[in-house]
């Protein structure tokens, strides 16, 4: 109840924030001018897939820097639609200040997972969104190869890596899937022998559930055994293949 009654007063106090910044912009005289141009990346210690002198390149491109223009001639909304248009931006909050500044505050898009196929490589973010590749996003998500369709990458696959995630034991150790087609699932393993046969994604949190046993209980007391390849494809079967 406690929290529930702060997240309203915050959410209060914003909206009178919002409105007394308002109130200030649309008294200031017409002639007043933009001094400064402040952008925030708020995920930037997280992440810093896209730079400040990039996106007011952008800006100026579009003709919407403000420093140096009127105050009546500055659009949040548009400078925000602007940058929102960004392969890199997830999103984006522009206000003026009392200072005479405009400021806005960015949130940058998050890679989930990566899809390489035979006509291409993009990312697939946290939004379920496609997302191109560039070379300042070094990040470290599962990789899916092969016979991967946008629609697989941004449901089942989107799911999948989501289960990964949540699982403590499973995701630090599994880094790509090889996708030979939707009942052919390969699994790679870091710092492990042995590919996973999964077979198709019907029932995986259990089949890999078996798996993980026999790693944790079976090869703790009858020694540890390198396959080349475990097959999950078997209901309630674990078959090892040298």
């Amino acid at each position: 109840m406690k929290k529930k009654m702060l997240v309203l007063a915050c959410a209060i106090l914003l909206s009178i924030a919002t409105w007394v910044v308002g109130a200030w912009a649309s008294k200031q005289p017409t002639d007043a001018v933009c001094q400064r141009l402040e952008i925030l990346l708020c995920d930037s210690a997280q992440h810093q897939f896209v730079s400040v002198d990039e996106l007011q390149r952008t800006l100026q491109r579009r003709a919407l820097l403000p420093v140096g223009k009127r105050w009546d001639e500055v659009s949040c909304q548009e400078i925000e639609q602007c940058l929102l248009q960004h392969d890199m931006i997830r999103t984006a909050e522009c206000y003026k200040t009392s200072t005479g500044d405009v400021c806005v505050r960015l949130t940058q898009r998050v890679p989930m997972l990566y899809v390489t196929t035979a006509e291409g490589s993009y990312y697939v973010d946290t939004d379920r969104r496609v997302m191109p590749v560039r070379s300042s996003i070094e990040v470290s998500v599962p990789i899916f190869k092969g016979n991967v369709s946008q629609r697989a990458a941004t449901e089942e696959y989107f799911d999948f890596v989501c289960w990964l995630q949540d699982d403590s034991y499973w995701s630090q150790r599994i880094t790509q899937v090889h996708v030979r087609n939707p009942k052919q699932h390969v699994l790679k393993q870091r710092h492990v022998e042995g590919d996973i046969l999964l077979g198709d994604l019907q029932g995986y949190e259990q089949k890999m559930e078996r798996l993980r046993k026999l790693y944790v209980k079976g090869f703790d007391k009858i020694g540890y055994k390198s396959y080349k390849e475990y097959d999950l494809r078997y209901q309630g079967q674990v078959v090892g293949r040298y």
